[in-house]
Formats: C-alpha cells, sequence, structure tokens
C-alpha cells in the first residue's frame, strides 16, 4: 500500500522522483502518464469551470489549474465532481486581487455542475400547497438537490452570462447580485435574485418555517413580494416536497 501511495502521490508531484518500481523498468512511461494524468485533470477543470477560464485567459487558467491539481487529487473518479475546492482555492491566490469576484463565480459555476448532475426527483407543486393551506405559515420545506442558492458582493449572475456565451462584457461587476440554481426538469436555471427573495429562499432552505422566512424576506426589503416569492419557488422546482411532523 505504501509503494501504491508513492506511485500516485508521484504522479501529482513533478519533483518528486520515479517510484522504485518502474525506476528500472518503464521511467519514460511513468513520466508520460504523469502528465496525462495532471493534463486530464487541468482539462476537467477547464470544462467545468468555462467562465472562469474565460475571465483568466486559457494560458493563465491553466497554469493555475495545474497548480490546484498538484496539491488536490481527485476524489472520486468522475471527473465532473472534480474542483471542489477549486473556489476556495482561488480566494487564497494573493495574484487574483484585480478579480475579487472570481471565487463567487467559480461557486456559482459548481452549484451549476451540482445542479446538472443532481438526483432526478419530484417537484414541489402548487397542489401540495394548496392541501395544507390551513398550516401554510408553519410550513417547512426539502430542498430540491438541484437547488443552489448565492449571495455575492458582486454581480455574479451577470458575470457568469457574459462569460458563458455572452460578449464578457460586465458594466458594473462591483454590483452586489444573489442567484438561485435549480432544475426543475432536464435543464439548470441560473436566476438572479433581488435580495429580500434570496433572503426567504435561503431561510426555508435551511429549514425554516414558512412565517420566519417571510420575516426575513421583508427585513431585507420592504418591496417584499411573498405571494410572487413564493409562486417563483414553485415554478423554479427549489423545492421537491414539504417536511413533515416528524421530519420527513
Amino acid at each position: 500500500m505504501q509503494a501504491e501511495a508513492r506511485f500516485a502521490a508521484g504522479l501529482l508531484d513533478p519533483s518528486a522522483p520515479v517510484p522504485e518500481q518502474v525506476r528500472d523498468q518503464a521511467p519514460r512511461r511513468y513520466a508520460v502518464y504523469r502528465n496525462n494524468v495532471t493534463v486530464g485533470l487541468v482539462k476537467a477543470l477547464e470544462a467545468n469551470f468555462p467562465a472562469v477560464r474565460r475571465l483568466l485567459g486559457e494560458a493563465y487558467f491553466a497554469g493555475l489549474a495545474r497548480a490546484f491539481a498538484q496539491r488536490h487529487p481527485p476524489e472520486s473518479p468522475l471527473l465532473f465532481h472534480y474542483g471542489a475546492a477549486f473556489p476556495a482555492y482561488l480566494a487564497a491566490q494573493d495574484d487574483l486581487s484585480g478579480f475579487p469576484y472570481l471565487a463567487d463565480v467559480a461557486r456559482v459555476e459548481q452549484g451549476w455542475r451540482r445542479a446538472y448532475h443532481a438526483a432526478d426527483v419530484q417537484v414541489l407543486e402548487a397542489a401540495d400547497l394548496a392541501l395544507a393551506a390551513d398550516r401554510l405559515m408553519t410550513l417547512r420545506f426539502k430542498p430540491h438537490p438541484a437547488t443552489f442558492v448565492l449571495a455575492s458582493s458582486y454581480a455574479v449572475h451577470a458575470i457568469l452570462s457574459a462569460n458563458r456565451g455572452g460578449d464578457g462584457v460586465v458594466a458594473d461587476p462591483a454590483r452586489p447580485q444573489a442567484v438561485l440554481i435549480t432544475r426543475p426538469a432536464h435543464d439548470v436555471i441560473v436566476t438572479a435574485l433581488p435580495a429580500e427573495q434570496h433572503a426567504f429562499l435561503a431561510a426555508l432552505i435551511d429549514g425554516a418555517q414558512l412565517a420566519e422566512a417571510a420575516e426575513r424576506g421583508f427585513a431585507a426589503g420592504e418591496s417584499f413580494d411573498l405571494a410572487g416569492t413564493i409562486r417563483l419557488m414553485v415554478e423554479a422546482g427549489v423545492f421537491q416536497s414539504l417536511i413533515t411532523q416528524d421530519g420527513t
């Protein structure tokens, strides 16, 4: 097991010596394999974070991704999961101070990817709320596996849209913006949220009763539209079901 661990560790560390078990047999093949592994992880990050790649440029992103891959080996053989630690890694890079929004954009891209691969389950329907109308304000909700919300100090929705098929131009990247990601059917939907809607939905996702979540929504903005936001959460498929008294 120790030999296997050294073999695996050496694949991501170009300064590590060639493992003993291949040193006298196939050192060149190991070098090629080592390079292919790193290139494969860089390609996976490029696929998983296309907006970040465009913001940084192909060459700079590749160097950053290579450095990340050498420190963070994959935890799953499914490379569409790779990069869970990438947003935090970006946030810790001092030389990226010119892109203060980069980590949040990466978090949104990670949320998009998780939503795309989330389990297929039924979504909460308006009829479910009608059946529970007598106790509406005490209801709690079970989030859909694809649901993701993020409040950012930057215009992450606009930046993501501009760098995933747009022209890359964002007029005011320093404008605070919140994002909701859902997948009610087959397609991932990314929605920009006002602060009051984010406060409401984030509270429900955290397990608050609807009455408490509504209070947070009104506290975040006097223009909060409770009925309209409930309609949004149903149409967007934010939740999969009501939580019963026994917690299921």
